[in-house]
């Protein structure tokens, strides 16, 4: 076990409250999502309204994954320094604010400061979020909450093909997308209220010295009372942790954590942000006709979060990740052969729904999967670490992308792609058979080189 005994009071004993608890904390990957879907839904409308550039609406569009990107490094060194639940008071804060400045923004340059800075925030409350559930929950519990992306981007993106339907029946004009940051920012303060009735998790506090509050918080949570002996080891986060972390021998596990952000992040901002645009570009459907087959295509992505977890208890994370990732790179270049003409144009669709599927039953599912291994004393810093490297795919995929499809086509676009995504499955391929991701279920093996 870790190597205090709250540690293996905590991964042993399910939290009754683990629900409300994993939905409250992981409040910003349902924000993040929402900017993703719904954004892309109505990226028409934006254009329409503020008329970016080619190369401003790549920056327009990546400016909240490139705020992301200093705030999931920088967010998960303060999370560990002064802990989870101050961060994720703060981080909603953030948001709030400047999504209600960017629903008012008055041009693009505007928008794209203030979505940086929103960006910022969503980035430090992931890494915050992520480390936060996973010293609340027991291992038994994170069989449940290991697919929470793929659930959170398919069960959203639904929610936001419904949204974006009723929006553009009540309000006639290009302003709908501004709606969309409008209900971001009245969500992210439903959940601030709720937070502010979360406590800080008891690995924390016991790891930080805070033994009285540790107490209170296990009698309060667990209903029991744990005879906790002061610790002679006590966390002590310094910017060198930033670095360090590299030097525990587990750079294999960090490389196949990553490839699989890098396939998320291209798949995710390189083509599913784009899929309603790249529809409209073809012309062969009405707008709610396209919406219609939104919604079908993330249904089959929630279908992928679903199975996700029965993948990896036959098949063990490793081949449950990789596999999907093959067939989703294929897909891709049929995607581009369908762009070419070489195969039907409708054949889009179906194809399109392949690769959402394989990619949320797949390298989506087990992005987080550096929880199973990193540290409890580095799990903010690996997780910064982790969602910053998929913000820096993420912001150059929708860049590049954005800047492709306006000034080059969509056939250019799908051949990078699947290039980029081939890279980083073979990537996954080679470093990924490592004893934390060849078993099945994350109960079976151990959770850290610390336990």
């Amino acid at each position: 076990m870790e190597s205090n005994s709250v540690a293996e009071f905590v991964y042993r004993h399910d939290n009754i409250k683990g629900i409300y608890m994993v939905f409250i904390a992981s409040a910003s990957v349902f924000l993040d999502v929402w900017d993703l879907t719904a954004f892309g839904f109505v990226l028409t409308f934006f254009r329409a309204d503020l008329n970016p550039l080619g190369i401003m609406l790549g920056i327009s569009i990546a400016a909240a994954n490139i705020g992301a990107i200093g705030g999931a490094i920088l967010g998960g060194y303060l999370t560990d320094r002064f802990g989870r639940k101050r961060l994720l008071m703060y981080n909603m804060a953030i948001f709030i604010v400047f999504a209600f400045l960017i629903a008012v923004s008055t041009n693009i340059y505007e928008f794209t400061i203030f979505r940086i800075i929103m960006g910022f925030s969503i980035g430090s409350d992931v890494a915050t979020g992520f480390s936060y559930i996973y010293e609340y929950i027991s291992r038994g519990q994170r069989n449940h909450y290991y697919s929470l992306w793929a659930y959170s981007f398919s069960v959203v993106a639904l929610i936001a093909v419904g949204s974006v339907f009723l929006l553009d029946r009540a309000i006639h004009n290009d302003s709908v997308w501004r709606y969309i940051f409008v209900i971001g920012g009245i969500f992210a303060a439903i959940i601030l209220l709720l937070r502010s009735r979360l406590t800080e998790t008891p690995i924390w506090l016991y790891g930080n010295g805070k033994y009285r509050e540790t107490r209170k918080v296990l009698r309060n949570v667990y209903g029991r009372d744990l005879d906790i002996k002061a610790s002679e080891h006590k966390n002590n986060t310094g910017l060198k942790n930033l670095v360090s972390i590299f030097y525990r021998g587990l750079n294999r596990e960090f490389l196949f954590a990553f490839s699989l952000n890098g396939i998320v992040g291209f798949i995710g901002w390189g083509f599913a942000f784009y899929i309603t645009y790249m529809l409209e570009i073809l012309k062969f459907l009405t707008f709610y006709q396209i919406l219609e087959a939104d919604a079908i295509i993330y249904s089959f992505g929630f279908a992928g979060a679903v199975i996700s977890p029965l993948l990896a208890k036959h098949f063990g994370i490793y081949r449950a990740a990789v596999i999907p990732s093959i067939i989703a790179a294929i897909s891709i270049f049929a995607l581009f052969m369908a762009f070419s003409r070489i195969l039907p144009v409708y054949s889009v669709i179906p194809l399109s729904i392949v690769i959402i599927f394989m990619n949320y039953s797949g390298p989506m599912a087990y992005n987080a999967v550096l929880n199973e291994f990193i540290p409890t004393s580095l799990r903010g810093i690996g997780n910064g670490w982790n969602y910053m490297f998929n913000k820096i795919m993420e912001a150059v995929s929708g860049l590049t992308a954005g800047a492709i499809l306006v000034l080059v086509g969509l056939q250019f676009n799908a051949i990078i792609l699947f290039l980029i995504v081939s890279i980083f499955t073979g990537i996954a391929v080679y470093t990924g058979r490592s004893k934390y991701f060849t078993k099945g279920y994350v109960s079976d093996f151990q959770t850290s080189p610390e336990e």
